[in-house]
């Protein structure tokens, strides 16, 4: 299942990369679907969260692998959502999340297609009690690793530095918008 979120609909490449996917999947699935089964079923849609979630408790395995991201909330939803700690994550390496979940996700390098088929065979045999391990081990660190931490962790060292050496915040606004942050 590949579930995409509309996003960033102005601009051209994201546009281009859409009718991409789309038409890839169009081969796939002309290929290979088989009378009651088709290989890759497709939506671009905005999903409200319970059926989000129902999607998350009934995947086997989530395939996060951005080419470039920041936090990468959707490996951590994934995790909140697997009460049962049956799943497995295939992550890239280049997510947000990669550093805080490594040890304990199948991690991958998007650009090697053979790596990545490599990871899906593992994550498909791998046993229950592994996924499990793994899976409880990955819930642990994203209960640790909240908003709350993560603004610690952001915070914290801006903190400890003498912040009358950093330039102040009016110097990188237009004169116009000076008055307004004077004011704060």
């Amino acid at each position: 299942m590949q579930v995409v979120i509309p996003s960033r609909r102005d601009i051209a490449k994201y546009f281009d990369l859409k009718t991409e996917i789309e038409g890839l999947v169009g081969e796939i699935n002309g290929e290979f679907t088989r009378s009651g089964w088709v290989p890759v079923y497709y939506m671009f849609t905005n999903l409200e969260r319970q059926e989000l979630v129902a999607y998350y408790l009934t995947a086997e395995i989530a395939f996060i692998t951005p080419l470039k991201d920041g936090m990468k909330l959707v490996a951590k939803e994934y995790c909140a959502s697997n009460i049962e700690e049956s799943g497995c994550r295939i992550l890239s390496e280049f997510a947000g999340s990669a550093a805080l979940f490594q040890k304990h996700a199948i991690m991958v390098n998007p650009h090697d297609i053979e790596g990545m088929a490599t990871a899906i065979h593992k994550a498909y045999h791998m046993s229950q009690e592994e996924k499990k391990s793994h899976m409880a081990k990955l819930c642990q660190l994203v209960k640790k690793n909240n908003i709350f931490g993560w603004v610690y962790n952001f915070l914290e060292p801006a903190i400890e530095k003498n912040l009358s050496n950093f330039p102040v915040l009016s110097d990188f606004v237009p004169s116009s918008e000076k008055e307004f942050y004077e004011g704060l």
